[in-house]
């Protein structure tokens, strides 16, 4: 996996975040397709509008290991969103916080 992978996620949710957009799915949603191990596919259809996720999700590994980076942030999220990381509002902030706990568990 490469760190660029993580960013690109966080960068789109930054847009839709900068844009005032409504968030297109809820926390349930974000945790929901975590579970199913469909995080990436989630947000590649919603808040992906420039493509670059969509650009390494084709390679199935690449979308495999993201997503296993991903369930592992919001496992260790779920539960404590405003103690860990000050998010209870909006999931396009939850988005951002997950990406940021996925690198702070692989890139050290």
């Amino acid at each position: 996996m490469r760190l660029s992978m993580l960013t690109s996620i966080g960068f789109c949710a930054n847009i839709a975040v900068d844009q005032k957009k409504a968030p297109p799915f809820s926390f349930d949603d974000l945790y929901a397709a975590a579970d199913s191990k469909q995080l990436v596919d989630l947000l590649q259809q919603s808040i992906d509008d420039s493509g670059v996720i969509e650009a390494w999700a084709a390679e199935a590994e690449h979308k495999q290991e993201v997503e296993e980076a991903l369930g592992d942030a919001v496992e260790a999220l779920r539960g404590r969103e405003l103690r860990k990381v000050g998010v209870g509002d909006n999931p396009l902030c939850m988005v951002i916080a997950i990406v940021l706990e996925a690198i702070q568990q692989n890139f050290r």
